[in-house]
């Protein structure tokens, strides 16, 4: 029976935390899927104030004063469609039209004017009549009135006739067939929804209304009057239906931190296994018995900790109640009493509760707040996410709306993609296979693989697993494992031997749950726009993770570079980078050209296991670590959750489960025969280089092939996809896969078959807009993402987030998908491109508002007075230098985007471009423009760096377009074989060598005297053979030395952005308080700001401190807003300069001398009464121990906090306030 409850409540201002916590609480305790509040007080501004994890839809209608206010929150968990909404602009109601259970219902929150206003009632039903049509009525609220004056209100003496807007609602109510519920459930009984505190009498105001055909399927009730001088209450509709709703069972992680709970769960697994282990038993069994024991005991004491912490609250409400209804039949000055006492006390219970929620709330806010993380990263999301799926269209094309229907047809859905009709031969197989030259496993790599898994590696592999994951059908989440490892380990360890030997799990351990992601920008109606997640059983995963961590350090070695997909030390940049570079050569070879996307169908979830047992076998896997993925894959069964309803579970045939940590490298090994076949087909022809041919780019199932004679290289890929797909249950959708010409005429669509896939001017590929014309690239992907940027920086704008917030805001969200298109695109944007990123984002750092401190002072590092803001510019450069980094560690260039580079530069090294002058700009490798982006990017970061673009001994001799001979570029064979490649190998000990120690060190011919000559006197006509002046840049320098490490990108930022100088108004400071210049004394100040303490908004008040960024009278007066610069605050007919404002006026004086005081008396150590101390945070002169230091330098920016908060009126100053 599906059932969904509203709850209305007139909560008489909902703006103070402490009582918006007890009202949700509350809330959730009455399991309300709708609420409606009314009175919330909330202006607009306010609104997202009023937010609850477990409601993901919330309508506000709000006044211009805080007056009035009704709200509508829908219940995440409720599958609801909104079909239309009516927002009162005066705060009095909301009206949503909407679909529940594939029901319509129009759904109104109202809070009618406390005097008699006949009027307004004529105005909702008139908004009523154009939205309720074909729908169910459900209105609820506080209508200030009685609609039966002697039942529903309490004084005897108060006027039995209904009031003229009573008369009209039920004129309304009559015509619509519209009644009240809970009186229609309690025909005679006196229970009230409020209280009047003047005329100590109750009524009941607020009540639902409701269809007379579906009251009978409703009940209402009505609850104490607590926190709010009215009674929330509730309305529960039953929908027809048979299916029991219901969730899987997920382990509460809070209980790990209750000390009383683990010494249970201990002593319960040493009593199960005392009294079960026998060698009679099978460890599995054992196992599974003993988790669904734990998890027995887990749900009893979660149960009755619930209800001990419930008890008392559930006590009082009742004893209210009770005490309400006594009262209002007989009223007594000691019922009153008893009454009053009894809220007190329940008040007491909820605000040491609410007490306790907003101390986590603060720590939390003390340590997260403004930081990048999931506290920040929840206040940017545009909405909640929605689990629940409103519909979905069965084969017939039908749409469904029912809970069970859309589970059931999801359960279909997944059972017929997972169900396998093909079979392939064994031999066909191994026929298919044995065609290809695939590599094989050394010995060693095979003995490593084949070897039993150890106890350490089960427990490396838990201890690798995030924190905070679904778990799998059993409910246990790795942090239960990790946290009771020691003693479940030993049992553990025996079930991981016994699955090895039997070939088969056992119990519910091999099963998984699916739950549904919708994609990106796909229609929700259809089953296939979901993405399914297996939630895989913790203990399950471990085996996976242990043996992923051995596959992983083998798969290179048999996995052609090709495929970057989830493959350690390989990236997706390759890819795109070689993409470019195949696109540049194909249009400059004039050849017919195209690429071929393809777009495979369901790839991981189409996976055949006995064509994938047959490959592992082929590339040399052993026997033990074939059986092991036999074993994981022997009958496992999945189960659909949709809308809380899990479906019956069924058996799965193939597929890799997305969720299993095997699954990217078992699937990069099933496809790379197709690969391999695709490489050795000589039918399907490449684009050719001079040396190698390119014909395929995977990044796991993303696979795109180059082609020339586009005819019957197609042909032949057609063909043997067809072939791949018999045996391995793979799939193509021609119909999503697309043609990309590369140069004119280069395939003609009129001649392609009906089958065949589009042809389009552009393709995604790895979520970038690819065209055959690379100066495209920023229109179709720069564009778009900085329109998207300036989106979402707006929306943002308005969250109650500081500048530090913003800051790691932009660097959270903003600057991973801008890094992610330079990463790719080496082309640089234009000019006016960085200027908008840069000025939309200054103004969402400053709220729209006159920047105070610049944004290059922002972006500077935390030590150089900046908040390390990201410099876009910076980043991009630092992107193509990572490039460059690859150019310097050159691999196997075989087949590579650096392969082509390496031809468009003929003769010169890739890794020697970095270490020649700009007169490579006339040198055939600028005409491609990747290397050419590069290059200009390395240029401009020398410049950056105060680097000089000169001849260094990191130069080359040979083929360097500087060192000509009569316009030919210097070439000595015999010298370069000998080892003699740059200027530095003509130096020893600082010197020039002699000719004599030139052939002697390389082992050259001493009659080659002239080749010397010719040499080092060519090289003297354009750089003097002087070591000093042929020092390289110290940013070429340290490029080579990183060029091998990890992390290169931020590495190559913070390099660029390095100036060694500070950007605080220094001069000011140095001056007014006499202190010595000195850099590395203000980069300790700035350090100090942020080490004080973790929250930010004290660092930041330090930050704006050191800036000067306040207004004072002096300032306002140059600006020309004030008449004078004295200071207004003081006596002392002063200029109000930033020292006086902070530290010499009188007031502020006095606080410094009492905050001082103070603080040497709690420390038990003389604070001095410093400027620059209490101002600058200057620690020199104190020498504090240092478990103080940084308490101190926080107490103190405490009082500049104190002093700010009464910057215009610093009399009112007081140390209670600090």
């Amino acid at each position: 029976m599906y059932q969904f409850t509203v709850t209305s409540w007139n909560v008489r201002g909902i703006r103070s935390q402490a009582k918006k916590i007890k009202i949700f609480d509350y809330v959730s305790r009455l399991n309300a899927d709708i609420v409606f509040f009314q009175e919330t007080h909330l202006l607009k501004s306010e609104e997202k104030s009023l937010t609850d994890s477990n409601f993901n839809k919330i309508y506000n209608s709000c006044f211009n004063s805080r007056q009035r206010g009704v709200s509508v929150l829908l219940n995440k968990r409720l599958p609801v469609n909104i079909i239309n909404s009516v927002i009162d602009p005066e705060g009095r109601y909301i009206i949503i039209k909407v679909v529940i259970y594939n029901k319509c219902f129009t759904i109104l929150n109202l809070y009618a004017p406390n005097n008699d206003d006949p009027d307004f009632f004529h105005r909702i039903f008139s908004e009523l009549s154009d939205l309720s049509a074909d729908s169910s009525l459900i209105i609820g609220g506080d209508f200030n009135l009685a609609l039966n004056t002697s039942l529903d209100r309490s004084s005897k003496c108060s006027n039995t006739k209904p009031s003229r807007s009573a008369k009209v609602l039920m004129d309304y109510m009559e015509d619509l067939g519209i009644g009240d519920v809970w009186r229609l459930n309690n025909p005679t009984k006196k229970e009230y929804t409020f209280f009047s505190p003047v005329h100590k009498s109750f009524s009941r105001i607020d009540f639902f209304l409701s269809n007379n055909s579906i009251v009978h399927k409703m009940s209402s009730k009505i609850h104490p009057i607590i926190i709010s001088d009215h009674a929330p209450i509730s309305l529960t509709l039953q929908c027809d239906s048979n299916q029991k709703v219901f969730s899987l069972w997920r382990f509460n992680t809070s209980l790990l931190n209750d000390s009383k709970f683990e010494k249970i769960i201990r002593k319960e697994w040493e009593d199960f296994l005392l009294t079960n282990d026998s060698p009679e038993i099978s460890p599995s069994l054992l196992w599974e018995t003993g988790k669904a024991v734990i998890r027995g005991k887990i749900i009893s004491y979660s149960s009755f900790k619930k209800k001990q912490e419930q008890m008392a609250e559930k006590t009082l409400e009742e004893k209210i109640k009770k005490l309400t209804e006594e009262y209002a039949a007989n009223p007594s000055e000691l019922l009153w009493e008893k009454l009053q006492n009894t809220k007190l006390n329940l008040n007491i219970i909820l605000s040491k509760k609410t007490d306790f929620i907003l101390q986590q709330l603060r720590y939390k806010n003390f340590d997260y707040n403004n930081k990048s993380g999931k506290y920040l990263a929840n206040q940017l999301k545009h909405s909640k996410e929605n689990s629940f799926i409103a519909a979905i269209s069965d084969n017939a094309g039908q749409t469904l709306n029912l809970p069970q229907d859309i589970n059931n047809i999801f359960h279909d859905y997944y059972q017929n993609l997972y169900s396998s009709n093909l079979n392939p031969d064994p031999e066909d197989i191994k026929t298919f296979l044995n065609k290809l030259n695939l590599p094989q496993l050394t010995i060693d790599q095979k003995t490593t693989l084949d070897s039993p898994l150890t106890l350490q590696e089960l427990q490396n592999a838990l201890d690798s697993m995030s924190t905070g994951k679904a778990p799998g059908p059993d409910g246990f989440p790795a942090e239960f494992l990790k946290h009771f490892w020691s003693m479940l380990a030993p049992l553990f360890f025996r079930v991981v031997t016994e699955i090895k030997n039997k070939g088969h799990v056992g119990g519910h351990m091999n099963t998984a749950n699916i739950k549904l992601l919708l994609k990106p920008d796909k229609n929700p109606i259809l089953p296939s726009s979901y993405r399914p997640i297996s939630l895989i059983n913790t203990d399950l995963k471990i085996i996976s993770k242990a043996l992923t961590s051995r596959l992983e350090k083998v798969v290179q070695s048999i996995i052609h570079q090709d495929q970057t997909g989830f493959i350690k030390n390989r990236h997706s940049t390759d890819n795109v980078r070689r993409l470019f570079n195949v696109i540049n050569m194909a249009q400059n070879s004039k050849k017919k050209t195209i690429i071929l996307s393809l777009d495979a169908e369901k790839a991981f979830d189409r996976v055949n296991w006995s064509f994938l047992l047959t490959v592992l076998g082929k590339f040399g896997f052993g026997e033990s670590f074939i059986q092991w993925i036999s074993t994981l894959y022997n009958k496992p069964k999945a189960s659909v959750t949709t809308n809380k309803i899990t479906s019956q579970s069924f058996t799965l045939q193939r597929g890799t489960r997305q969720g299993c940590p095997l699954s990217p490298l078992l699937f990069a090994i099933f496809v790379e025969p197709l690969a391999a076949a695709v490489r050795q087909n000589s039918v399907i022809k490449g684009i050719h280089s001079s040396i190698s041919e390119h014909k395929i780019n995977l990044y796991a199932d993303d696979i795109l092939l180059y082609l020339e004679e586009p005819q019957s290289s197609l042909e032949e890929v057609f063909n043997l996809i067809n072939s791949f797909s018999k045996l391995s249950d793979y799939s193509i959708n021609w119909t999503k896969s697309s043609i990309l010409p590369l140069t004119k005429n280069s395939w003609n669509p009129a001649h392609q078959n009906p089958q065949h896939p589009s042809t389009t001017n552009t393709i995604k590929y790895l979520g970038l807009n690819i065209s055959p014309n690379l100066n495209e690239l920023i229109k179709l992907n720069h564009d778009p993402m900085l329109d998207k940027v300036t989106e979402d920086l707006r929306r943002w704008n308005n969250l109650p987030i500081s500048l530090l917030g913003r800051i790691a805001s932009v660097k959270m969200k903003i600057l991973p998908k801008i890094n992610y298109l330079f990463s790719m695109i080496p082309l640089k944007p234009p000019k006016q491109w960085f200027q908008r990123l840069d000025s939309t984002t200054t103004k969402f750092y400053t709220r729209n508002k006159k920047p105070k401190i610049s944004l290059s002072t922002l972006q500077k590092n935390k030590d150089e007075g900046g908040l390390e803001a990201p410099n876009f510019m910076h980043y991009y450069l630092a992107n193509q230098i990572l490039y460059l980094t690859e150019w310097l560690n050159p691999k196997k260039y075989y087949n590579t985007w650096q392969e082509i580079e390496q031809l468009d530069c003929k003769h010169i090294k890739l890794s020697d471009l970095p270490f020649i002058t700009a007169t490579l700009k006339h040198h055939n490798c600028f005409k491609n423009p990747l290397i050419a982006s590069t290059l200009t990017a390395w240029w401009k970061a020398l410049d950056i760096t105060n680097g000089q673009l000169k001849t260094s001994i990191l130069s080359p001799i040979w083929h360097n377009p500087d060192f000509k001979n009569k316009k030919t570029p210097l070439y000595l064979k015999t010298w370069e074989e000998s080892g003699i490649t740059h200027l530095q190998d003509l130096f020893e000990n600082d010197k020039i060598r002699s000719y004599n120690n030139l052939t002697q060190a390389f082992d050259i011919n001493k009659s080659n005297f002239l080749q010397y000559l010719q040499v080092t006197e060519t090289i003297k006509k354009t750089t003097p053979l002087d070591l000093t002046t042929l020092q390289p840049p110290e940013l070429a320098i340290y490029m080579k030395k990183i060029s091998t490490k990890s992390k290169k990108l931020s590495k190559i930022y913070r390099a660029l952005s390095n100036t060694n100088c500070n950007y605080l108004p220094i001069a000011k400071w140095e001056a007014e308080l006499s202190i010595t210049p000195s850099t590395d004394f203000w980069a300790e100040i700035c350090c100090n700001t942020f080490k004080m303490t973790k929250n930010t908004n004290l660092q930041l008040i330090q930050y704006k401190v050191l800036h000067r960024s306040h207004i004072t009278q002096q300032k306002m007066h140059k600006m020309g807003f004030s008449a004078t610069d004295i200071c207004s605050q003081c006596t002392q007919n002063t200029a109000d300069s930033y020292l006086h404002a902070l530290w010499l006026c009188s007031p502020v004086q006095h606080f410094w001398i009492l905050i001082t005081e103070k603080l040497s008396s709690i420390l038990d150590y003389r604070i001095p009464l410093s400027p620059n101390l209490c101002l600058i945070g200057d620690l020199t002169m104190l020498q504090p121990p240092a478990n103080q230091s940084q308490s101190i330098l926080a107490a103190l920016a405490i009082a500049k906090k104190t002093i700010l908060l009464n910057w215009k009126d610093k009399k009112s100053l007081n140390i209670n306030q600090w």
